[in-house]
């Protein structure tokens, strides 16, 4: 969602939050450190109902790559990793492209979830363009996007819920802008359909704020934002509270994908089916992606 946002402030607290901060101190770690994303992660280890857990270093989340340097490709080599999906807009996608730099390529996907000229989006441009929002406006604007989500997300989403149940595709890296919205989106898929409870899907959702730094993001366009001129004025930027929801992330957004599911499709196993997930589907994917838990190397 933030690909619309790429003004030179927020060019400038991605390259100063570079490679993330520590993870939760999960074995293997969760936080993927590279120097060109700052919310890069891995979704394995979590615990699933029947007392499973995700299995690592299979599915990956990310923001975007496009500032990926020649180690942290290699890295993501070492890895294995096969296929990468590409979840942004058209326009995100041309402005920022992934050029992979390493010897041994994985397969590009490109599965836009929203349209760059609808409603939502252009939304969002004229917010920005403002430069005097409020947190109550940010806050409501990006709650709206999740809806968004739910509404026109389910064709890229199908495409990408086929891809993840081959487990001959793993690793598999999938990620949007700030690697928070989209890609959080797919993330709560994937784990919704192999029985990983809510809690933990928001505590993995959460996590954005912590592994991305999100405050100190949105001290940054805060004080960038306050030095861009909007007519005749000077200094006066939406505040870090303001820029917050663009950068971070809090429960509201989530869970409005989630009532927006339950509006559209009476419930989250009816979404699934429709993605191509059914309960048969849903059980070969568990079998697959999920192993006995490990104490050691499985999140509580």
């Amino acid at each position: 969602m933030k690909g619309v946002l790429r003004s030179a402030g927020i060019a400038l607290a991605a390259c100063m939050l570079a490679s993330p901060a520590m993870s939760d101190g999960s074995a293997p770690e969760r936080v993927i450190h590279l120097k060109g994303t700052t919310n890069t992660r891995d979704i394995g280890g979590y615990p699933t109902a029947d007392g499973r857990a995700i299995r690592w270093r299979q599915i990956i989340r990310s923001d975007y790559l496009a500032r990926l340097t020649p180690a942290d490709f290699q890295t993501l080599e070492e890895m294995g990793v096969k296929i990468v999906v590409d979840l942004r807009t058209v326009r995100e996608n041309e402005k920022a492209p992934t050029v992979w730099l390493g010897e041994h390529p994985p397969q590009f996907f490109h599965f836009p979830i929203g349209d760059s000229h609808n409603a939502w989006f252009n939304a969002q441009r004229k917010m920005m363009k403002k430069n005097n929002f409020t947190e109550e406006e940010a806050v409501a604007h990006v709650i709206a996007g999740y809806g968004m989500i739910a509404k026109e997300g389910p064709p890229s989403l199908r495409n990408l819920m086929e891809l993840v149940r081959e487990p001959s595709n793993w690793p598999i890296l999938i990620h949007c802008s700030a690697g928070k919205d989209r890609a959080g989106v797919a993330a709560a898929l994937i784990l919704e359909a192999v029985g990983v409870d809510r809690d933990t899907i928001m505590r993995d959702y959460l996590l954005t704020n912590e592994v991305g730094r999100a405050e100190e993001k949105a001290a940054i366009l805060s004080s960038e934002s306050k030095r861009t001129r909007t007519g005749s004025k000077l200094g006066r930027g939406p505040s870090p509270g303001a820029w917050f929801p663009f950068v971070g992330v809090q429960p509201d957004m989530l869970q409005e994908f989630y009532s927006s599911v339950d509006e559209q499709y009476g419930s989250m196993d009816a979404f699934l089916t429709d993605l191509g997930v059914d309960q048969d589907a849903r059980k070969s994917l568990a079998a697959a992606l999920t192993e006995q838990a490990d104490p050691d190397g499985m999140d509580p």
